[in-house]
């Protein structure tokens, strides 16, 4: 239903309006009346009456007046009939100009003016039926849009690049606003729930899996758009994992989304409460090697498998295999492995970031950083002692150490002298503790004899007493391999052994060499041997399963 507003300063013009005309008939139920502009202006804004019928001309405040400052309620639309003498042209005119639908003269006609009013009613409900109807266009759109979006990502991501598919996609993604994915190399960032079936298990909720996977969503969405300055988009893949497709305008921006990677992966640990992987390459490429991408993010999440989940997995050069190989000297576990195992030349590389820690502590006063300095090296001495470092001159006579550092008034010379102190202890260690490479033989030992485990960089690192980043440094150092390349070494040895044998099918070869997933211990062993099991059984002349 409609309402309508009648402004005239004569009382029996607006009475007779009011009373005369059949104003139900053409659907509007409620009259209202004003005697001058300003009023009507005050019960327009209230009421927010679709018709209006106005004398032009007015006492006080005129209606023109009063449809000019209508004219500025940009959320307000109306429709208005004018009143007006034989002498008034120009001023309908300039009343038409602020938007007026049609003018009577006076003396008025009623039946002229309910064929207005039928008219302006009409079109009235017919731009309002419009403008449901682009609504619920708007509506629909909104809603098909992300699933248009994804199906098209899908495709893109999950199938091998179609250079005859090539401008049906880009209409498509222009079609979609997803045109800069055209234009700017692009990283995939895959992410996935650890254990997502044995959450779903555990907590016992039939919707726990799309609870679980929702939350994730959420906050690698939030994460992105508070965290990545550039485009990006996100969607879900077959296997539930999700997908970030990021725009790397540049080589010094893979490692900031890097960095994203790890924020995402707190933030789910925090707010979704559950453990997550995350694969991401570091070679942004083109959309048209946006498959290849895909498929590098999932064999980077693969090895999960083998040092566990909750960590992100990066290409080599970043992170590689997710071992971390750079020690930090702000964990304090892995800088006393640094004092214990390092030579001096690994003590004073690691000192390289004595600067950032101190940056990241943000204290704005000299005495301030020294006083932290101090904790932090006190901090390394007790756990050094712990470990069984012999001096206790520290402990004797703390003052003295204080003394020493206020001495330097700048991060170099406290650096400096933070080294010296680290130095110290690591010579005093090497007269006790073992080599380097006797951890990396009980390492060894470890693997040869439990490979077929579900072994873990984190499970060796704890039964040879040193950190993962330690233990994985001295593998790079001693094998010139990484730990699990070291690993599907002797696996994929194990396996070769097995295939020999007849009485072992491919898939019990695969879980008795440590690997659950038969398609990715085929994988694994082609790009080791260069064949499939089942190729390497036929070189060999033995029957195939």
């Amino acid at each position: 239903m409609l309402r309508a507003l009648i402004v005239d300063d004569e009382y029996e013009i607006r009475e007779g309006l009011r009373k005369r005309i059949p104003w139900a008939d053409y659907g509007i139920e409620e009259v209202f009346v004003a005697d001058d502009g300003d009023t009507a202006l005050e019960i327009a804004l209230d009421k927010m009456p679709e018709l209006i019928v106005t004398d032009i001309k007015m006492s006080r405040v005129s209606g023109l007046d009063f449809l000019a400052e209508l004219n500025k309620e940009a959320d307000y639309t109306w429709k208005a009939v004018l009143i007006s003498g034989y002498d008034d042209f120009e001023l309908v005119k300039q009343a038409m100009q602020l938007g007026a639908l049609d003018y009577i003269l006076k003396p008025i006609n009623t039946d002229e003016l309910a064929s207005i009013i039928r008219k302006a009613t009409e079109q009235i409900m017919k731009e309002r039926m419009d403008r449901h109807n682009q609504a619920q266009l708007n509506n629909q759109v909104q809603y098909a849009v992300p699933k248009l979006r994804e199906e098209l990502l899908r495709e893109i991501a999950e199938q091998e690049y179609d250079p005859y598919r090539e401008l049906r996609i880009m209409h498509r993604l222009q079609a979609l606003k997803l045109d800069w994915m055209t234009q700017q190399p692009l990283l995939v960032m895959l992410v996935e729930a650890d254990d997502l079936k044995a959450i779903s298990n555990q907590r016992g909720y039939s919707n726990e899996k799309d609870l679980v996977l929702f939350g994730i969503g959420n906050v690698v969405n939030q994460t992105l758009t508070e965290e990545f300055s550039n485009p990006f988009v996100l969607f879900t893949d077959s296997s539930q994992r999700w997908v970030a497709v990021l725009s790397c305008k540049s080589q010094d921006q893979v490692s900031f989304g890097t960095a994203v990677a790890q924020v995402c992966l707190k933030r789910i640990n925090e707010f979704v409460k559950v453990k997550a992987s995350v694969g991401i390459g570091c070679t942004p490429r083109d959309l048209k090697y946006l498959h290849e991408l895909y498929v590098e993010s999932g064999e980077l999440l693969e090895q999960k498998a083998i040092y566990g989940g909750n960590r992100v997995f990066t290409e080599p050069g970043v992170d590689l295999d997710g071992e971390r190989s750079e020690l930090s000297i702000e964990e304090p576990s892995e800088l006393l492995d640094l004092v214990k195992y390092g030579t001096d030349e690994d003590i004073v590389a690691s000192m390289d970031g004595f600067v950032d820690m101190v940056h990241a502590w943000g204290l704005p006063h000299l005495k301030d950083i020294q006083q932290q300095i101090f904790k932090w090296l006190m901090g390394i001495f007790r756990s050094a002692a712990a470990a069984g470092w012999p001096d206790r001159s520290w402990e004797r006579n703390p003052i003295a150490i204080w003394e020493q550092l206020e001495q330097f008034d700048n991060l170099q010379s406290l650096r400096e002298q933070t080294e010296s102190y680290l130095l110290s202890i690591a010579a005093d260690f090497r007269k006790l503790t073992a080599s380097p490479s006797q951890i990396v033989l009980e390492a060894e030992k470890i693997i040869r004899k439990r490979y077929a485990d579900n072994l873990s960089l984190q499970i060796v690192a704890d039964e040879v007493h040193v950190t993962p980043v330690w233990l994985s440094k001295l593998f790079k150092k001693e094998k010139k391999k990484t730990f699990l390349e070291y690993l599907t070494d002797i696996r994929i040895i194990k396996a070769k052994e097995m295939l020999g044998d007849v009485k072992y099918k491919i898939y019990q070869i695969s879980y008795q060499v440590g690997y659950k997933d038969p398609v990715h211990f085929t994988k694994l062993f082609k790009k080791q041997s260069g064949f499939t099991p089942k190729e390497y059984r036929r070189q060999r002349g033995i029957a195939d399963e």
